[in-house]
């Protein structure tokens, strides 16, 4: 009995030994916020802020990868700063830095999120989509295909056509044709120019005019952007261009394979550029409808939360419904029942965000504070106050929650990252310690 005891005490001793001990960082303000009650919850800053000290600049949107790490649009930068959960700039992101075109002109990011097959989209307001791979970046691109032979599944006809043409991307796409050999071949210039930042979606390419039909294709102003949860092949993004025809609305993006390209450890992976899809929600004023768009999220449903500058409401939910030929979005929260949907709650909307359990925190740019809500669409908190109901922030701009729960805000005016916790998941680890 006693052999057996010490063996329990022995397994449970190697169990603990073999999980990573987490503490808490001893930089979380304390605060006594009069606008909470005694025995609430409330958001408490985590410090430092992340500052110039830090190499920030001009934050205008963030993002968190499946890997913890943290993207930073900065527009002052010209680039794409990654930071560790705890501040430090880890390696093997140079090319994120002073991003420049195809033609060699700065670019300045403006919104930023990447999806699970580590791509990395941003876009600089302009009609364009701009795409950097971090997989591709760590294992590298060893050959590239040069060309291919189809095989017509209908009348079993060969063909052999050279990558990068217009008939090369129609076969690679169709569902009539299948791909039976391909030559691959190390060609350096593609090779540097699909590991660095590149074009992913242009408005201007023929090929999206002619399949956006309605609308001035080659005049959006993208202003967010977002990718799904899981692997989906597409992004979405906010189109701000207006005009006479109130060219206000979000847009599916898909996935349109370019090239097959072999990676130093032998993978090989599948490049795309970015093919117009769909107007998922277009110009109006009642619930569900787009005008004025500002910030644009997706939770793991696939529901699109979105904030506009327009009449006559600040945030939006749409529910996608798939019944049907194709998808058609619902809104998911109503006016007189949702408190997300009141208009005169927020001065100006700027951003929005979904955490992984589904609530909503909206940034307000002008009341300089985060609202937190269910995923109902009920109230919940209110972020960005110091002790005797101070105000923390300067002129937040977007948001995004980790897995761990921290809030992280932009701050564009002070050209900061501010960093959030509700005081009642302070026992849950967030730092690892070595």
């Amino acid at each position: 009995m006693r052999k057996i005891y010490y063996l329990k005490v022995l397994f449970f001793a190697l169990i603990i030994s073999c999980v990573d001990r987490y503490i808490i960082p001893n930089d979380i303000a304390s605060q006594n916020n009069s606008q909470f009650g005694a025995g609430d919850t409330t958001y408490l800053q985590i410090k430092p802020v992340w500052d110039d000290t830090y190499g920030i600049e001009q934050p205008e949107d963030i993002s968190i990868a499946q890997d913890g790490r943290v993207f930073v649009a900065d527009r002052g930068n010209n680039s794409i700063l990654v930071f560790d959960q705890n501040g430090e700039r880890p390696e093997g992101y140079n090319r994120l830095t002073n991003i420049q075109d195809g033609e060699g002109a700065m670019l300045n990011p403006i919104d930023v999120d990447i999806d699970k097959k580590m791509n990395v989209f941003f876009i600089d307001g302009s009609q364009r989509i701009f795409l950097w791979n971090q997989y591709w970046s760590d294992i590298t691109i060893a050959k590239v295909s040069k060309s291919a032979k189809f095989n017509h599944i209908a009348s079993d006809v060969d063909t052999t056509v050279d990558a990068g043409s217009e008939v090369w991307l129609s076969l690679l796409n169709s569902q009539d044709w299948n791909m039976v050999s391909v030559q691959m071949d190390y060609d350096q210039a593609i090779i540097d120019s699909l590991m660095d930042p590149h074009l992913f979606y242009d408005g201007r390419d023929t090929m999206n005019i002619d399949l956006d039909i309605f609308y001035q294709t080659d005049s959006s102003k993208f202003n967010a952007i977002t990718a799904p949860s899981d692997k989906e092949n597409m992004v979405y993004v906010t189109d701000d261009f207006g005009g006479v025809n109130n060219q206000y609305r979000i847009i599916e993006i898909d996935f349109y394979r370019s090239l097959l390209l072999e990676l130093a450890n032998g993978d090989t992976v599948w490049s795309f550029m970015g093919r117009f899809g769909s107007t998922v929600k277009g110009f109006g004023t009642g619930a569900g409808t787009v005008n004025g768009p500002l910030g644009l999220d997706v939770d793991y449903q696939g529901n699109l939360y979105y904030t506009q500058a327009g009449d006559y409401f600040p945030a939006h939910m749409i529910i996608p419904d798939f019944s049907g030929d194709f998808a058609v979005y619902t809104s998911g929260f109503q006016p007189g029942a949702d408190d997300i949907m009141e208009a005169n709650r927020f001065s100006n909307a700027e951003d929005i965000a979904v955490d992984n359990n589904r609530s909503i925190y909206v940034v307000d740019n002008v009341n300089r504070d985060v609202t937190v809500f269910n995923s109902y669409g009920d109230f919940f908190k209110k972020v960005g106050y110091g002790q005797d109901s101070l105000k923390i922030l300067a002129e937040p701009v977007a948001a995004t929650v980790d897995q761990n729960g921290v809030l992280y805000v932009c701050d564009r005016s002070d050209g900061a990252i501010y960093r959030f916790r509700l005081s009642n998941e302070l026992n849950e680890d967030i730092i690892q310690e070595d």
